[in-house]
């Protein structure tokens, strides 16, 4: 019986000495936080859409029960160019989702859509599109 314990024991502490070994291996938060600025484009005119102040909400993928899932990190608004700075975990992928009054837009940097990670001082580009009529 003394000869499980022990056993037991041992396989408990080299367990405990892995996990603290593999977790020394992960870069710190601050080693993984990047600035990104990301621009609001009008997909008719391919210009910054400027004073339009538009709503950029940023989630980062998540797994969930038999799903992915993506928890609202935050919600950003556009300065009077059409941007805006924003600081990441390089390491999460993430989903933008610009909206306004009648306009939306998308932009995905997740596994399922590009291979690419962010990186620090990256722009990305959201064309968007509008609900509303010209013909009115």
């Amino acid at each position: 019986m003394p000869s499980n314990i022990l056993k037991t024991k041992i396989v408990v502490c080299i367990s405990i000495m892995f996990f603290l070994i593999s977790s020394c291996n992960k870069k710190n938060d601050l080693e993984n936080q990047i600035t990104i600025k990301i621009n609001s484009i009008d997909s008719k005119t391919k210009k910054p859409r400027v004073n339009a102040f538009d709503t950029i909400e940023v989630r980062m993928q998540g797994m969930g029960y038999l799903m992915k899932t993506f928890k609202k990190v935050g919600e950003y608004t556009t300065d009077s160019t059409g941007s805006v700075k924003i600081k990441l975990d390089s390491t999460e992928q993430y989903i933008f989702l610009l909206r306004g009054q009648n306009i939306y837009g998308s932009a995905e940097f997740t596994e399922a859509f590009t291979k690419e990670r962010l990186k620090d001082g990256q722009e990305v580009n959201i064309e968007v599109i509008s609900h509303i009529s010209e013909d009115l």
